[in-house]
């Protein structure tokens, strides 16, 4: 399909309203009306070349479609929350949610340049129709008009990038790694909106720092697991070590922390551990939960790692510092 902004002899605002009235009469769930979870359900997304689904993410669904306003993922790495989090600016963009704009934030220029090819451009071109016959081309990086909206990508470390520009809603990726000064500098850019939004994500460092400190001040929701045989709820990242049993053949399980019996991590549920807390949402994502990590060869590296910090940080997705 041709860039909205590129056919000669029309306008491009008819262009884009003709491509609008198209497009929602061949993906009517995939419109303007329709909500994050929605959309990704049903308006045939593809990922690295995949249809768009939950399976073997099932602890995504839920949080996928959550509409509180102010949310924060503690979480390990490689567990898809980056994409979800790109994939939430572009759809409110879409729906015109956020018509002053979406910021999303890195900690440096270096991430925002990875983040627009490697993401943003992937995005675009295994969803030519879906996403990229919205967007208009701006022939720059830090900068993506999607629809009536814009996405700026920009870095936390300089000062005029979080000055310049208002907006609707804020994405705070990686948050630990970006001056921590910075973040009420960019809410600024909310001062006028009346949607104010805003979602920070990031693997955790220090104890009482960055994500960690903001994970503490919501509901802090875990993932927990049932179990087949006798229903108890097991939290893996409390009970790790000892939720990983060795078995005899060699395998090693997640087991249910009363009966030992081996947990299925896509059957369970999101259980907030102080749920009085109602203006902020949390939620801990692990490598424990991921159906694609061999938890044999988790617990050979808890054994065997001479960095427990990045262990921590990075496989079980909480804040630590080793003792000296």
């Amino acid at each position: 399909m041709p860039a909205i902004a590129s056919i000669s002899g029309c306008t491009r605002d008819a262009l884009y309203k003709g491509f609008i009235n198209c497009y929602q009469r061949r993906f009517p769930s995939a419109g303007k009306k329709a909500g994050f979870l929605d959309w990704v359900e049903t308006a045939g997304l593809v990922l690295d070349g995949n249809p768009f689904s939950f399976q073997r993410h099932e602890y995504l669904r839920e949080p996928y479609g959550d509409p509180h306003p102010h949310q924060v993922e503690m979480k390990a790495a490689q567990l898809g929350l980056t994409t979800k989090a790109g994939l939430r600016a572009i759809h409110g963009a879409i729906t015109g949610k956020y018509p002053r704009g979406i910021l999303y934030l890195f900690p440096s220029k270096t991430d925002v340049t990875e983040f627009s090819k490697g993401r943003i451009n992937a995005l675009v071109g295994d969803n030519p129709e879906t996403i990229g016959g919205w967007i208009v081309e701006t022939d720059t990086s830090n900068l993506k008009q999607i629809g009536d909206s814009f996405l700026y990508l920009r870095g936390m470390r300089s000062r005029v990038s979080l000055k310049s520009v208002p907006v609707d809603f804020i994405v705070f990726d990686e948050l630990d790694k970006a001056p921590q000064k910075a973040v009420d500098m960019a809410m600024q850019r909310m001062a006028h909106s009346e949607v104010k939004e805003w979602l920070k994500l990031s693997n955790p460092t220090l104890p009482d720092y960055g994500i960690d400190k903001a994970f503490q001040e919501t509901d802090q929701r875990y993932w927990k697991l049932k179990c087949p045989s006798c229903g108890h709820y097991t939290c893996l990242e409390e009970t790790f070590p000892a939720c990983l049993v060795e078995l005899s053949d060699g395998r090693v399980i997640r087991g249910c922390e009363k009966c030992k019996t081996e947990l299925n991590p896509a059957i369970g549920e999101w259980v907030a551990r102080k749920p009085d807390i109602k203006d902020k949402r949390g939620y801990h994502y692990s490598q424990l939960m991921s159906q694609f990590v061999d938890m044999k060869e988790l617990i050979h590296d808890f054994r065997t790692t001479q960095n427990l910090t990045d262990f921590y940080n990075l496989r079980i997705g909480i804040a630590w510092v080793e003792a000296t």
